[in-house]
């Protein structure tokens, strides 16, 4: 079980622009380090944006330290990069000869502010792209730093660690635990710690997956928990930037139907978030799809959030959502006469999901 840590604060950012905003505000204010981590990182106006203030404080004697998937971010040119290092940035790169991939988000500024979830630095993410991210504030950076460094000195860097002030924990302090995952011993620590608050759940499991191809436990708890009478609902994009990994999530739908799961397409552009709100007290954000990549194989960061403030704005959300949702059903599915070949190829993504 990892440890419970604390949030003087928590708020959700809920559209690319409401991020990036609170992401340069966070980065203007550091005064002694700044950290990032990313899957994908991109020289457009925006990644442009936020070099050129991580540039400016590391010339004003900010530690900025920057690493990217190099298979996430394969578009980063050398010219850009040398432009990082010119700068004073410490830049690294996750290594491409591995089947595991660096997804997580992360930043921290001076071990007070950090941010995780499902944007990624980028042009596109500012358009049709419904996504969730987290901003923490107080004592719970610390895990993001230290969930950065273990990987930092991975990718060979060195992190002594930062003298930046203290934020100690206060009553009223939100609990939470973020937990992370990858290679190694831990590899499934967000997939079990789905599966343990779900096996909890008395009244109700709400998720949001961009990618939906999970192992028989997940849905084993999924169809315990909606045999007990849980209220399970789950939102999938009505399309995806994976073709063959919506294939995937597609075939799982009559399945769901039958085992009690409530199963809806999202039709308001595409949705990217990773978010699950359990009962009236656990909220999740992060990283981690709902397939056997982000349970398994790459390096994830996930938020478990105890707080019923936070269970009331993602349910909001979740709601809104629903909005801009299609419900699967038997009579829809039906209905739908799904040609051989559109079964054939949800067949195929589900076979070949598990190594994508």
């Amino acid at each position: 079980m990892r440890n419970i840590t604390f949030s003087r604060s928590t708020r959700l950012l809920l559209s690319g622009r409401e991020t990036l905003s609170a992401m340069k505000d966070a980065l203007a204010r550091a005064e002694h380090s700044i950290n990032l981590e990313y899957f994908s990182f991109r020289d457009d106006d925006t990644g442009r944006e936020i070099t050129r203030i991580l540039s400016r404080k590391a010339s004003h004697g900010v530690k900025v330290r920057m690493l990217t998937d190099s298979v996430g971010s394969w578009r980063l040119s050398r010219r850009f990069i040398r432009s990082l290092k010119d700068s004073g940035i410490e830049f690294r790169r996750f290594t491409p000869f591995t089947l595991h991939r660096d997804h997580r988000k992360i930043i921290t500024a001076d071990g007070l502010t950090g941010f995780l979830g499902g944007f990624n630095i980028g042009d596109v993410y500012l358009r049709q792209w419904r996504d969730t991210h987290l901003m923490i504030q107080g004592g719970a950076v610390s895990e993001l730093d230290g969930i950065f460094a273990a990987m930092w000195e991975k990718c060979g860097g060195n992190f002594p660690g930062d003298s930046a002030r203290s934020w100690p924990d206060m009553p009223g302090d939100v609990p939470m635990r973020i937990i992370a995952s990858g290679a190694g011993k831990g590899y499934r620590a967000i997939a079990d710690e789905y599966i343990r608050v779900i096996s909890r759940s008395a009244k109700r499991v709400w998720i949001t997956t961009p990618y939906f191809a999970p192992d028989g436990k997940f849905l084993e708890a999924l169809y315990h928990a909606s045999g007990r009478g849980v209220d399970v609902r789950i939102i999938i994009p009505s399309w995806s930037n994976h073709a063959v990994v919506s294939w995937a999530s597609q075939s799982y739908i009559d399945g769901l139907i039958a085992g009690g799961v409530r199963v809806f397409t999202y039709e308001g552009g595409f949705i990217h978030a990773k978010t699950m709100i359990a009962d009236s007290h656990v909220a999740s954000v992060g990283t981690a799809n709902i397939d056997a990549l982000s349970f398994g194989i790459n390096y994830e960061v996930q938020a478990f959030v105890y707080s019923s403030r936070l269970v009331r704005e993602l349910e909001g959300v979740f709601l809104a959502d629903l909005e801009n949702c299609t419900e699967e059903t038997v009579s829809s599915r039906g209905k739908r006469k799904r040609p051989a070949m559109m079964r054939l190829r949800e067949f195929a993504g589900r076979l070949l999901s598990p190594i994508l």
